[in-house]
């Protein structure tokens, strides 16, 4: 019995990246049906190189809009899971974030994406909205965390109860806290983990928006409550992995000295920047 051309046994709305999908996808199909092969597939598609499949795999070639036709029409995809196929290839081959963020959020619309990957829905959100990890410090305050009001008045810059309650809401999903016996929230110590393939896209635009709200404070925070400084190095190549390493020791003793608060007076936030602004040669 002839295999589908659309390998039913590997789900495409869980491939971040559409060069593994493929390799995946062919591997399955050629253990259903020995007799596929690189040229067979491409008959089917429509390509006159016999082994256009296999240099898609290796990285040696992209694709385009005609050739992403084809390939959809080679595995037998859907209308649903073309749109996410296209974008899934346009968020891989994208060269900037902004672009890789546009095609990232098509393919969260996606009707079958939203169905069974909710949760990395609920991480993408997490991620691009500065003000969860501030609620969730907030929530954990023994006396107001449970007041939507009481957490909206402190946060500057402000944000409503509604969006308090959603944020509540969106952190109790993940995992981040939990309810007490009281009725009040506890902090949990999971850690979010998002696939390799989109760590870069997400993280880069979460710094984005601190970046953004760095600009937005500036003129609203007093100098005494606040420290901004830059400092321009001209250093060796060398020496950036050691302050590199420095900074990041850093951030693990500040985090080591306030993990010791369990009652938060006040949510800060800590922004430390480290990066090249000229261009040398090797």
């Amino acid at each position: 019995m002839k295999a589908k051309s659309n390998n039913q046994e590997v789900n495409l709305y869980t491939y971040t990246d559409y060069r593994i999908y493929l390799k995946v996808w062919y591997v399955a199909t050629k253990q259903i049906s020995p007799s596929s092969s690189y040229r067979s597939f491409a008959k089917r598609a429509g390509f006159k190189t016999s082994n256009f499949l296999w240099l898609v795999i290796q990285g040696k070639r992209n694709l385009t809009e005609d050739s992403i036709q084809k390939i959809c029409r080679g595995l037998n995809l859907n209308k649903q899971e073309q749109d996410y196929f296209r974008n899934l290839v346009y968020f891989n081959q994208s060269t900037t974030n902004d672009d890789r963020v546009h095609y990232y959020e098509h393919m969260l619309q996606s009707r079958k994406l939203a169905t069974q990957g909710d949760i990395e829905k609920k991480q993408y959100e997490y991620y691009t909205t500065w003000y969860h990890p501030v609620v969730r410090e907030l929530v954990a305050h023994s006396k107001h965390g449970h007041d939507p009001e009481w957490i909206a008045k402190k946060i500057s810059p402000s944000i409503t109860s509604a969006q308090v309650i959603k944020s509540i809401s969106l952190l109790a999903e993940l995992g981040f806290i939990k309810k007490k016996k009281n009725g009040g929230w506890t902090q949990t110590e999971t850690i979010l983990s998002t696939g390799p393939e989109l760590v870069s896209t997400i993280v880069h635009n979460y710094h984005k928006s601190l970046l953004h709200l760095t600009q937005t404070v500036l003129d609203q925070v007093s100098m005494k409550n606040r420290d901004i400084s830059s400092l321009t190095l001209g250093v060796k190549k060398e020496r950036i992995p050691q302050v590199m390493k420095m900074v990041r020791n850093f951030r693990q003793e500040v985090l080591k000295l306030v993990s010791q608060d369990t009652e938060p007076e006040e949510v800060v936030l800590l922004n430390l920047q480290f990066f090249p602004v000229t261009q040398m040669g090797e």
